[in-house]
């Protein structure tokens, strides 16, 4: 890397067209303000070569493209003679013109013309829950994620649109993601039922770790509302179609004496669905008996049988509509792997879909776990990597209660908090273009600062496992887009945290260390769980991280394509047995429902008083609200090093290089 100075040098030596490119690269289209902060738009500024008589703004456009992030192509070009300059010779902002009164090319508003780009308009409309999109809208400006992602991934692959969610993140307005649209060639995935044995994926190692007292009951659940004159044996034929196409549904665990296993079993014998009839019940009741059905369902699952599906059908009478229980034991699905059973189900139980079938088979779980395993040998050059995340000092939690028995799920509590709906919305749509930032990056700056302040420390590392989806495509050849299993992926992080009044810094801060592992994430639980042996127990035996954060992404559970909606804050009975241990102090669920961003803090109560928690969460939204007016009161764009890599610059460099840039 050169030296400032001469860097500086350089930069002075360049032609008005070199250096005008460059100011574009790196200060370049300020970002003006329109009356709605959540409209805001990234605008060039183009002075002209007094050779150059016209220019087309498309190839232009389409120049910078090979030139710049994605996220800093302009949505709008304006030319100018000359740059208006302050008395000291620095660009005056201010007086540059505003966009209303600018002849400039808007591409933010540019409707879908072809067939390809109206399909994706359509699908991105239903996922994001929005009336209309634009052909440069940004993904992530939308309130997009690597979840909502593989939803629409898949969706597209329906309408036969075949990419990758890497490409939809790489590539993310329609006009870009149009281009690469079928050009990479198809996944073939087995249609048939896949049986066998395979290997435990790291996630899976890490339940069986924890030696569970009841590790047959550890479960997710899902409740949802059937309309009247959906018959019982639809409903029963549409699980014998779930059961045969999500290989997964099938899997069997056993132990043996080189450790536990998971076996693909045969089609046959599909759960037999549970008829309830309740409509004699009040509705009150009828809510109590679910809760109650519910967790007879759940504890009677048997690992090694295969057991680990059970369906319900309540009937509740009159013009009720009734409700459809599906229980799964957490081994075999996750959080995407429900929205795809949803999807599912949308498609089998619809009255006006005849006949009914579900979209080709994508990668086999089976085929993920024998990836995983394969991939041991080639991630070891990253062990340093982590054993400078794990073996680092980090400060620990406060307690309420010091002498306290090892935590159980029978004495967890919840603290439920939620940010307003405008607040949520400025988080999901204006907040990531100021400093390029993913929601995550915005909601770990707010947890870091939250748990440093309870520590009562001015700096100190703040160590958070995290859990992702996991569906990585680390070879090209796989497609998880529509495949049921437990992907999860966590990973220790660790923060180097300092407490700051400037929202700025921290939020770089953040975002650079978060970078720093970038698609290194999967590397750890295949050393952790499936590679060499020194390595594995050297991770095992550092000291394990106090805090879970896992954000769930957008669950749309008022989408108007719904037929049949999954019904929210009715308790389906306990998901868990009250004997099997915790793994963390506090675990931190954070998800998006109704235009609100919700967090479920998790809890001892043997360890902490309710209040204590209470305290803490609202803390966590007060800053988090802080960060978003900090964010939304910014006139200009914040850059980090990671925005330009082959820079090699650190921040002060780079702040000051900025600096010297505009007085040029």
């Amino acid at each position: 890397m050169l030296p400032k100075k001469e860097l500086y040098q350089r930069v002075k030596l360049l032609s008005p067209s070199q250096r005008l490119e460059l100011l574009q690269q790196i200060r370049q289209l300020k970002a003006q303000k329109s009356q709605s902060v959540s409209h805001q738009r990234l605008i060039a500024y183009v002075v002209p070569q007094p050779s150059v008589t016209d220019v087309d703004t498309s190839i232009l456009r389409d120049y910078l493209k090979t030139k710049l992030p994605n996220y800093m192509v302009p949505a709008g070009i304006i030319f100018l003679e000359a740059l208006p300059r302050t008395a000291n010779g620095k660009i005056d902002a201010k007086a540059l013109p505003e966009l209303q009164s600018a002849n400039f090319n808007s591409h933010q508003s540019t409707p879908p013309e072809t067939s390809i780009e109206k399909t994706l308009a359509e699908i991105w409309s239903e996922v994001l829950a929005l009336d209309t999109i634009g052909i440069h809208d940004n993904f992530f400006e939308l309130g997009g994620d690597s979840i909502l992602s593989i939803q629409i991934t898949s969706k597209a692959r329906e309408a036969g649109l075949r990419f990758s969610p890497n490409q939809l993140l790489e590539q993310p307005t329609i006009a870009e993601l149009a281009t690469v649209v079928n050009v990479t060639p198809e996944v073939i995935a087995t249609q048939t039922p896949v049986t066998g044995s395979l290997p435990l994926t790291p996630i899976q190692h890490w339940f069986f770790e924890q030696e569970m007292i009841a590790a047959n009951h550890w479960h997710q659940a899902m409740l949802l509302e059937i309309p009247l004159g959906v018959s019982l044996s639809k409903i029963q034929e549409a699980i014998a179609t779930l059961w045969t196409h999500h290989d997964a549904l099938r899997l069997s665990f056993s132990y043996h004496s080189t450790g536990w296993q998971q076996t693909n079993t045969d089609v046959g014998n599909p759960p037999s669905l549970v008829e309830i009839d309740i409509s004699r019940m009040s509705q009150t009741d009828q809510i109590k008996a679910v809760a109650q059905y519910g967790t007879d369902i759940h504890s009677a699952m048997n690992l090694a049988e295969g057991k680990l599906m059970g369906v319900a059908h309540f009937i509740r009478g009159g013009n009720l509509s009734n409700w459809f229980l599906i229980s799964l034991h957490h081994l075999i699905v996750d959080t995407v792997s429900w929205q795809i059973l949803h999807n599912d189900l949308e498609k089998l139980l619809n009255q006006n879909n005849y006949p009914t079938s579900l979209p080709t088979k994508t990668t086999s779980f089976k085929t993920w776990a024998e990836i995983l395993t394969s991939q041991a040998s080639q991630r070891q050059s990253q062990a340093d990597f982590w054993f400078k995340q794990v073996e680092s000092p980090f400060i620990r939690l406060p307690r309420d209660y010091s002498d306290t028995p090892l935590s159980t799920e029978g004495t967890v509590e919840t603290v439920n908090v939620h940010l307003n709906s405008q607040d949520t919305q400025a988080l999901l749509q204006s907040v990531p273009a100021i400093y390029n930032t993913q929601i995550n990056d915005i909601l770990l700056s707010a947890l870091a600062q939250t748990l440093l302040q309870w520590s009562t420390l001015k700096a100190g590392n703040i160590r958070i496992d995290l859990e992702t989806h996991g569906r990585e495509q680390i070879v090209s050849d796989i497609d998880l887009s529509r495949t049921v299993g437990w992907f999860t992926m966590v990973y220790p992080l660790k923060l180097e945290f300092t407490h700051s009044d400037d929202y700025g810094i921290m939020i770089k801060s953040v975002k650079e260390q978060i970078r720093q592992i970038g698609d290194r994430a999967i590397d750890y639980g295949i050393l952790r769980y499936l590679g060499d042996k020194t390595i594995s127990q050297r991770l095992a035996k550092a000291p394990r991280s106090e805090v879970l954060f896992n954000y769930l992404g957008q669950q749309n559970t008022t989408n108007k394509h719904t037929h049949i909606p999954i019904i929210q804050d009715i308790s389906l009975g306990q998901l868990r047995d009250i004997n099997n241990s915790c793994s963390y102090l506090l675990e931190i669920n954070a998800w998006i429902a109704d235009k609100q961003l919700q967090l479920d803090w998790l809890y001892d109560k043997h360890i902490y008083q309710s209040n204590t928690i209470s305290t803490i969460a609202n803390n966590y939204l007060s800053t988090l609200k802080a960060i978003i007016l900090h964010c939304l009161t910014r006139d200009e764009i914040g850059f980090s090093p990671s925005d330009f890599p082959d820079a090699e610059l650190t921040q002060t460099e780079l702040d000051e290089f900025i600096d010297n840039l505009s007085s040029i």
